[in-house]
C-alpha cells in the first residue's frame, strides 16, 4: 500500500498512541465499541429485511386463501351446468382466472427474490466497506506509526548509539505488532462478512425456489384440472349433437312410416264403370288418423329400427 502525503492529518478516531508495551489501551478499546455499533447497526438492518420478508409471506398466504376461495366458487358452479355452453363458459373463467393468480405469485415471488438478494447485496457491501475502512485505517496508522519511529531513531541516533539501536527495535516490533494485528483483524471481518453473506443468499435462493416450484405445480394441477373439465364439456356437446341429429332421422322415418300406413288404410280404387260417388266425410275420416297411431306390423317400424 501507499502511504499518504500528509500522515499528521489522519482522523483523531483512527490514531492510537503508541504506549510503552503497544498501543493505547483507552483507544483500543474505544475504536472496538465503534466497531461493535456497526455491526450492530448492520445486525438491525439484517432483521428489518428479514421482517419484509415475513411480511411478504404473509401476503402470499393471503393470495393462496383468496385462489383456493375462488377455485371452491368454481367448483360450485361446475357441480350444477346449466349447459354445455354454461360450462364452457365456467371452465374459460376458471382458467383466465388460474392464469392471472399465476401472473400475481410469479411477479410477487420476483419480487420478494429481488428484495432478498438487493438487502443481502446491501449488508454484504456495508461489512465489506467496515473491514475496508478498519483495514485503511490501520494502514494509515502504520504509515503513522512508522513515521514517528523514524524520527525517533534520528533522535536517538544523535544522543546515542546503544540507545537508538534499542529504541530501533522497539519501533520495528511495534511496527510489525501493529501490521499483523491490522491484517489479521481485517481478514477476520472480512471472511466472516463473505461467509455470512454468503449463507444468507443461499438460504434465501433455496426458500424462494422450493415456494415457485410449489406454487408452479399446484397452477400446472389447476390448469390441467381445467382442460379436464373442457374436454368433458366438449364431449358432452358432441353427444348432444349426435343425439338430436339421431332424434331428427327417427322422426322423419316416423313420418314415413305413418304416411305408408295411411296409403294401406286408403280404400282401393273401384272400376270407372261402376264408381260411385263417395260420400264426403269419407276423406276426412282417412285423414283423421292420429300421427301416434301403430303402425301395421310391415315395414314402417323397420326403418327406425334399422337406422337406430
Amino acid at each position: 500500500m501507499v502511504a499518504p502525503e500528509k500522515p499528521q492529518s489522519a482522523p483523531k478516531t483512527a490514531q492510537f498512541a503508541v504506549g510503552v508495551r503497544g498501543y493505547n489501551q483507552r483507544q483500543v478499546d474505544e475504536r472496538l465499541a465503534e466497531l461493535n455499533k456497526d455491526l450492530r447497526e448492520t445486525s438491525r438492518s439484517r432483521d428489518e429485511a428479514v421482517a419484509t420478508s415475513a411480511d411478504l409471506t404473509k401476503a402470499l398466504a393471503y393470495a393462496q386463501k383468496e385462489l383456493a376461495e375462488t377455485k371452491a366458487a368454481l367448483a360450485r358452479m361446475s357441480s350444477s351446468p346449466s349447459g354445455a355452453g354454461a360450462m364452457a363458459e365456467r371452465v374459460r373463467m376458471m382458467m383466465q382466472l388460474a392464469e392471472e393468480e399465476i401472473a400475481d405469485l410469479r411477479s410477487a415471488a420476483e419480487a420478494d427474490a429481488a428484495s432478498t438478494r438487493d438487502q443481502a447485496d446491501k449488508y454484504a457491501h456495508e461489512t465489506r466497506r467496515t473491514a475496508d475502512k478498519l483495514a485503511k485505517d490501520a494502514e494509515e496508522e502504520r504509515a503513522r506509526l512508522l513515521s514517528e519511529a523514524k524520527g525517533e531513531i534520528e533522535k536517538l541516533n544523535a544522543a546515542a548509539g546503544a540507545k537508538r539501536v534499542e529504541q530501533a527495535a522497539a519501533a520495528e516490533r511495534a511496527r510489525k505488532e501493529a501490521d499483523e494485528k491490522a491484517e489479521a483483524a481485517a481478514a477476520a471481518l472480512r471472511d466472516e462478512a463473505d461467509r455470512k453473506a454468503a449463507e444468507e443468499l443461499a438460504r434465501r435462493k433455496k426458500e424462494f425456489e422450493a415456494e415457485f416450484a410449489r406454487k408452479q405445480a399446484e397452477t400446472e394441477a389447476a390448469l390441467g384440472s381445467a382442460r379436464s373439465q373442457q374436454a368433458d364439456a366438449d364431449k358432452a356437446r358432441k353427444l348432444a349433437y349426435e343425439l338430436r341429429a339421431k332424434v331428427a332421422e327417427r322422426i322423419a322415418a316416423t313420418d314415413e312410416a305413418v304416411k305408408e300406413a295411411m296409403k294401406l288404410l286408403a280404400p282401393e280404387e273401384e272400376p270407372a264403370g261402376e264408381r260411385k260417388p263417395a260420400p264426403s266425410p269419407a276423406p276426412v275420416a282417412a285423414a283423421s288418423v292420429p300421427a301416434s297411431a301403430p303402425a301395421p306390423a310391415g315395414k314402417a317400424p323397420a326403418a327406425p329400427a334399422g337406422k337406430a
